[in-house]
């Protein structure tokens, strides 16, 4: 169940930032909770998730007595350690059993291939897989520039999301197959 619903964030980046962010939180407090039930703290002691909470402290103690807006910094910076909780969450989730690590590559084929279909639907026919015809050639214009956008519509930040993913998705695929990283180099 859980894997499932981890698994569920690279799809819901897709639709915007608040079911991810609600993925992330939910599980960062749920795994808080059981944490703290079973006494299991080895997983908040080690170098790097210590260098991050203190990197966390550093930036709140930057938005009280830094920042000209104090309200708008902590917006970003108050409940950014919980992205470091979600780490914490994955690794248990990997450690308890590798099928997450099936669920995360799948979900991210699947939502690439839908992507890439929808993009060239997009650019060859001016419509979306949805069957919604576009206009401009399929096309959202940002000043001078044509550029597809596929299901996030007029935030076009396809390519960023594709981007960012990939070596995810490159690196689950060697995990996966079993493939020496020197033969794809």
């Amino acid at each position: 169940m859980w894997m499932f619903i981890i698994s569920l964030i690279i799809p819901s980046l897709i639709w915007g930032p608040f079911f991810p962010d609600l993925i992330v939180s939910f599980s960062a407090l749920v795994f808080l909770l059981y944490v703290v039930k079973k006494k299991e703290f080895y997983y908040f002691n080690n170098k790097p998730l210590i260098i991050f909470f203190i990197f966390c402290i550093y930036c709140i103690l930057v938005s009280i007595f830094v920042a000209d807006d104090i309200l708008l910094s902590f917006q970003s910076s108050l409940f950014y350690f919980r992205i470091g909780i979600f780490v914490c969450v994955v690794w248990y989730l990997i450690e308890k059993d590798q099928k997450l690590l099936d669920f995360f590559y799948y979900t991210l084929v699947i939502c690439f291939s839908v992507l890439l279909v929808d993009s060239y639907l997009q650019f060859f026919f001016s419509m979306s897989i949805t069957g919604e015809q576009l206009k401009d050639k399929g096309k959202y214009l940002l000043g001078d520039h044509n550029r597809i956008a596929s299901f996030f519509k007029d935030e076009l930040i396809m390519g960023s999301y594709l981007s960012r993913l990939f070596p995810l998705l490159l690196a689950l695929f060697v995990l996966k197959k079993k493939i020496k990283l020197n033969y794809i180099l």
